[in-house]
């Protein structure tokens, strides 16, 4: 009798622990093994290079080699290396390969993971990492859980459920900005993968959809105005969308018109070579993401000329493409990748970028980040060696704008364009003016920058990509540029121009020595204003050669 008692309230006390929230049964410690119903698919390219590389144990991550059975149990060569590796998002090289070797690495290494937690060790464990991590887990359960035994699981579904339900517990204190974007879109997708997570779906969706109208601006751009953020919320929200039909569910109609908005503005920031213009934290681009998301486009391909609440403009015309910075600050809570690039320029001919800004680098994070984030890392004007924007480095200010241009007016008609921006007002008291003016033919850029108020020197700067060569003439006012595919292109200026060193911070293999070309004017006072152009060479033209009359038979 007394036994039977015991059971019916261990029963009753599992009852009530069940229908507790998630938050409370993580801190009564319940766990349970809830079951997959449904597996997202992934958009993003996998590299059966990389998935024999797991399988032998070698864990090429940012630039580092680690290898052994464990390399959770390995000391990390770098911070970026450990996210890298945490996160999982690599599962995807060894779901895509599918063969048992891959299915036996990937066990091998979540389970390594789960008992690296399990003994206590300290490891990267942001909730972004989190939120990575689940949406990795899930993608890859077809693979993990296909011929794996019971106990490997329920370990699994476990550890899939307590981070879940962590990350549900820390939504509501993440500041605002893509990483909040990227907590509820792995928190959606959970919902909708594991089996009798209604409520957390209505809840999760219903935010993200409301993050998505704050965030994603009419025409298309991110709120914080790098466009790189677009690719990976694409191909984010894309598979997310198709889950909402196969659990009979409507997705939010935030999630729908985000996605059509940002499709045309990814074709907006391309290059003829498919690279995405740096501005404002903008990386290295995954070309293969970039096709990816754009295979996906319904707007017909259509590629605005204006961006008038990103603060972008873009000037085409016989294959050349101008694309300008002519936006203000993004607001404070969303400037923490933010560059002091306003009026800055990139410039491209065909399939040659010619002139570029540094970007923000894809290795060697922490060397490089202050320094690409200034002015003089960009394609514009620098007044008294200074940056247009203040970053803080306070405790509660690191990393974010302080005061930055508030005021960018910008007229455009056809191929020509007149901006100005008061970056520069409270601490050199000036104000920097571009105006830019394409020819019909695209053969022809001119420019104009012009300082406005107190005496300052200032400096313009053109960063050039690294694959095209510059070559110094007797002129002193003029430089030529010989692109990758042959064709030329002259600079020429109402000053002298001089040719000095320059870094590229967005390629694959890391920073890249590169030449940048500057005119510096010693006073604003008495030179105002500086002319410029880039011109592109004719080719001349091969002669013909007579062929010889035939003789006459004797």
């Amino acid at each position: 009798m007394a036994l039977s008692l015991v059971v019916a309230a261990g029963l009753r006390a599992a009852a009530a622990l069940s229908a507790l929230p998630g938050r409370l049964r993580v801190a009564f410690g319940a766990t349970p093994a809830p079951a997959l119903v449904l597996v997202p698919q992934d958009l993003r390219t996998a590299d059966p290079v990389r998935a024999d590389e797991l399988i032998a144990g070698v864990y090429v991550f940012a630039g580092r080699i680690v290898s052994g059975p464990d390399p959770f149990a390995a000391t990390p060569p770098s911070a970026e290396w450990a996210e890298a590796l945490a996160g999982f998002a690599w599962l995807r090289h060894l779901r895509a390969v599918g063969t048992p070797e891959a299915a036996d690495a990937a066990r091998r290494l979540v389970q390594a993971w789960i008992d690296a937690q399990a003994r206590g060790r300290p490891m990267s464990s942001s909730v972004v990492l989190s939120a990575e991590r689940i949406r990795s887990w899930i993608g890859a359960s077809g693979l993990l859980l296909a011929g794996a035994d019971q106990v490997f699981y329920r370990r699994f579904s476990r550890a899939l459920w307590r981070q879940v339900r962590q990350l549900e517990f820390q939504v509501a204190r993440l500041s605002p900005g893509v990483e909040r974007l990227a907590v509820l879109i792995a928190l959606v997708t959970a919902g909708l993968c594991m089996d009798g997570e209604d409520r957390l779906v209505a809840r999760a969706a219903r935010l993200l959809g409301d993050e998505l109208d704050r965030q994603i601006l009419p025409d298309g751009c991110h709120v914080s105005r790098d466009p790189g953020v677009l690719v990976g919320l694409v191909l984010d929200l894309l598979p997310l969308r198709q889950l909402f039909p196969a659990r009979s569910a409507t997705p939010p109609a935030a999630i729908l018109t985000a996605v059509d908005r940002m499709m045309p503005m990814i074709r907006f920031f391309q290059h003829g070579d498919g690279t995405l213009a740096r501005f404002n934290g903008m990386g290295q681009t995954a070309i293969d993401q970039v096709a990816t998301a754009l295979a996906y486009d319904e707007t017909r391909g259509l590629t605005p000329a204006s961006a008038p609440r990103g603060g972008y403009e873009r000037l085409e015309a016989g294959g050349t493409i101008v694309l300008v910075d002519t936006g203000p600050a993004p607001p404070a809570a969303f400037s923490a990748r933010a560059h002091a690039g306003c009026l800055s320029l990139e410039f491209s001919s065909g399939l040659d970028t010619i002139v570029i800004n540094c970007g923000r680098p894809s290795l060697q994070r922490a060397t490089w980040r202050i320094q690409a984030r200034k002015t003089a890392a960009h394609s514009t004007v620098t007044v008294a060696d200074r940056s247009s924007m203040t970053v803080g480095r306070g405790p509660c200010t690191a990393g974010l704008l302080l005061s930055g241009p508030s005021e960018v007016s910008c007229q455009r008609q056809d191929l020509t364009l007149d901006a100005r921006h008061d970056g520069y007002r409270g601490r050199c008291g000036v104000l920097h003016g571009r105006r830019l003016r394409l020819s019909g033919d695209g053969a022809l850029l001119e420019g104009v920058d012009r300082i406005e108020g107190e005496d300052r020197a200032y400096v313009l700067r053109f960063h050039i990509h690294p694959a095209v060569t510059l070559i110094p003439t007797e002129h002193p006012r003029a430089a030529l540029l010989r692109l990758a595919s042959g064709e030329g292109w002259r600079f020429l200026a109402d000053q002298p121009v001089a040719i000095e060193e320059s870094v590229a911070l967005t390629l694959a293999e890391g920073p890249r020595r590169t030449l940048q070309l500057t005119v510096a004017v010693a006073s604003s006072a008495a030179v105002p204003a500086v002319s410029w152009s880039f011109q592109k060479l004719q080719r001349p033209r091969p002669t013909a050669i007579a062929e010889p009359e035939p003789e006459l038979p004797l």
